[in-house]
């Protein structure tokens, strides 16, 4: 038994070693495909450029290579390439983000839009997963594509395309970031996701069995909403990365904070948020590719023009870099342990990667060299985007401990649920939490793997789990939870006068701090609302740390806003129910012939008129015509018979509206025998024989002709 006992150490320790190391030591990132018809290819003692790809996108591409470093294929979300650079079969319409129209600067214009991943298990088939753009409004969430590479003689047919999948957050939208990790178990894969207008992360795993549904859900650090640009949209651009280790994860929001968090990728659970501190600058933050170094101690961090250099142990902050010639855009570490960051040039110049070739060392010692790669030419360079890699992490040397928030920042009132997030499962430990409320007395703790607490006053509160294993060994792991007070806000009128046309202005008091979201009764997000009519109406306020106030205020002082809907016909026989715009309770109608319905059914050709009075007494009048339809079904005849037997004895417009054409009756010969305008229907043809006459008939208002014959009969 002790002989079995160390063969088994001996083998983990292996294990361990194997998993150890470098997360990119992989053959199947040896060959990308980016930019402008641009690439790189990695041999063990060189990188150089490559210049015969298909592939052209502003940002999200991946690529992928068999184990041996052979390239299977590569994409940019929409349509994926294989090994001989030709459209895969049924290789278009993968999902991701198109824009035909270029509403902005770059083509397939999504930060990470793209990633390939591995189908656990035998066989050859491999998932590409794909988000959506700002520049569509983020609408289309993640989607998934499988290409099998036994078909087609190795050079792989896509067998399932565009498969949207469900997001169980707010309305669906998710941020333009997207990360694969490598599951802890080192056979399954996490596909982690970011929602929009959240601060939760979204992890999906994928196993042999196909992409599971239910995703994990983790929230923590800041909310992804707004930005700087028009659409206050930005800050869902800018990567998401996790370390080398798998235990970090680097998240940016264009406009917004730089963020780093503990990721635990045994179990997909994302905790611990730190915002780095933001360098000192003229400019607005524009955060946008981060990476780690292989040794996850350091982080870097494009924000144009400057390329960064985070020291994640004592978060100083060191430049790294400058550029007036090119934007630094995506930074990705190669399998030769070096970084490589996109140089994107607008206009004539073209550049292709600089490189970071010491990334483990603080400061200038790290090697920067800015386009550091020859071959690139006009036609073929990178633009934002380098491929988005898969990350391997090592098999985890220990267990990896942290816990999870469905909810990170509460209001006061609300229960904290706290959950324990270990891998592996460790059967007969104990947990236990302290939260970190000394003055809750008893209640200052708890023991169980998922467990709640109600904090008594607003403030931000260090938990702590302990999960001490049936051996003794003892694991810990704190991080905060926010208790957050509600925002200050009341909705109030500007003065207007009494019965007016307005509109009336609606604003939240007091003055709200930068950074206050606004929400409302119709979804519309700015700090102000237009009233054009009256009614009741709302807003939600959340202010920055704070959290949500709802008020609302009913304006009574607007003339009623009345419309009736215009150019209304009708036909004989019909009917045309008239409805002004809908109005609060108390409001009351009188129309032209004195009825009080709040509708009227016109039953002729007409003018209709309704004076709409509301509860306070102002009133407003809408008119509107109702016209008799041209293109009303109608029968003239072709034979009266005027004998004094009262049947057919006058020539009638059936279907046409009354006295309102011009009649001409001519006999066979053109001479006019009867003349009359705004015809009633009375012709008989008094004096004239029988025999054949010829009529012509004329709608002044619309130059409408209608011609024919008619036979006089006696």
């Amino acid at each position: 038994m002790g002989t079995s006992v160390k063969w088994l150490a001996l083998l983990w320790l292996v294990v361990c070693a194997l998993g150890s190391l470098p997360a990119y030591g992989q053959a199947e990132f040896t060959t990308w495909y980016f930019g402008q018809q641009a690439g790189l290819a990695f041999s063990a003692t060189s990188v150089h450029a490559l210049t015969d790809g298909a592939l052209v996108s502003g940002e999200g591409c991946a690529s992928i290579s068999d184990a041996q470093g052979q390239l299977l294929f590569y994409t940019n979300g929409l349509t994926v390439w294989n090994r001989l650079h030709q459209v895969m079969t049924n290789g278009q319409g993968l999902g991701g983000f198109e824009d035909p129209t270029r509403s902005e600067t770059l083509p397939n214009s999504a930060t990470q839009g793209v990633t390939i991943v591995p189908k656990p298990g035998p066989g050859q088939q491999y998932y590409i997963f794909t988000v959506d753009a700002v520049e569509n409004g983020l609408q289309r969430g993640l989607q998934y594509s499988v290409v099998d590479m036994a078909q087609q003689g190795g050079l792989g047919e896509v067998v399932t395309k565009a498969i949207r999948v469900p997001v169980p957050l707010g309305d669906g939208r998710l941020t333009e970031k997207l990360v694969a990790v490598r599951h802890a178990n080192q056979q399954d894969f996490w596909l982690l996701v970011h929602g929009w207008n959240s601060n939760v992360f979204l992890a999906y795993l994928l196993t042999a069995g196909g992409l599971r549904l239910a995703p994990v859900q983790s929230a923590a650090g800041t909310p992804h909403q707004g930005g700087g640009n028009v659409r206050h949209d930005y800050n869902a651009v800018g990567y998401m990365k996790v370390a080398p280790t798998g235990q970090k994860l680097a998240v940016a929001q264009f406009n917004g904070p730089l963020e780093v968090f503990d990721f635990n990728y045994g179990t997909g659970v994302v905790s611990g948020p730190r915002r780095l501190p933001d360098v000192s600058r003229a400019l607005a933050q524009q955060y946008y590719g981060v990476e780690f170094s292989p040794n996850s101690q350091f982080l870097y961090v494009s924000s144009d023009p400057v390329l960064y250099q985070y020291n994640l142990l004592t978060a100083e902050v060191v430049t790294i870099a400058t550029s007036s010639l090119a934007t630094f855009g995506a930074l990705q570490l190669g399998p030769d342990q070096k970084i490589y960051g996109a140089l994107y040039a607008q206009g004539t110049n073209s550049y292709g990667v600089c490189v970071i070739g010491s990334p483990n060392t603080l400061g200038p010692g790290c090697q920067f060299q800015f386009n550091a790669v020859a071959g690139f030419t006009p036609d073929h360079h990178s633009l934002l985007g380098l491929p988005n890699g898969l990350v391997r992490p090592p098999v985890p040397s220990q267990v990896l401990v942290n816990f999870g928030l469905l909810r990170s920042a509460l209001c006061l009132g609300e229960a904290a649920v706290f959950t324990a997030s270990l891998y592996p499962t460790l059967p007969g430990a104990t947990v236990t939490w302290d939260f970190g409320e000394p003055a809750a007395g008893t209640a200052n703790s708890a023991s169980g793997p998922m467990v709640t607490h109600q904090y008594a006053a607003v403030g931000t509160y260090p938990v702590t789990m302990t999960v001490r294993e049936a051996s003794g060994a003892t694991y810990t792991y704190s991080q905060h939870v926010a208790i957050q007070p509600a925002t200050q806000a009341h909705v109030v009128m500007e003065p207007a006068p009494p019965c007016s046309e307005g509109p009336v202005v609606l604003r939240v008091t007091p003055i709200q701090p930068i950074g206050t979201t606004f929400r409302w009764q119709d979804g519309s997000t700015a700090a102000q609302y237009v009233a054009t009519h009256n009614g009741r109406y709302a807003v939600e306020v959340t202010a920055p740390e704070r959290c949500p106030s709802r008020d609302s205020v009913t304006v009574t002082s607007l003339a009623p806003q009345i419309l009736l809907e215009p150019n209304q016909t009708i036909c004989t026989g019909q009917q045309v129910r008239l409805t002004p715009t809908a109005q609060p309770p108390g409001t009351t109608y009188q129309w032209q012939d004195g009825s009080t319905s709040p509708t009227f059914t016109a039953t002729a050709p007409g003018t209709y008129t309704v004076t709409v009075t509301s509860g306070t007494g102002c009133a407003s009048q809408a008119q509107v015509q109702v016209h008799f339809g041209e293109d009303c079904p109608f029968l003239l005849p072709n034979v009266i018979t005027p004998n004094g037997d009262a049947q057919n004895e006058t020539f009638q417009l059936v279907g046409l509206e009354p006295k309102v054409w011009d009649l001409q009756v001519f006999n066979r010969w053109g001479r006019l025998v009867y003349e009359q305008r705004q015809y009633d229907g009375q012709w008989a043809a008094s004096g004239l024989a029988q025999g054949q006459y010829y009529y012509l008939l004329v709608q002044p208002t619309s130059g409408r002709r209608l011609k024919g014959w008619v036979e006089v009969i006696r």
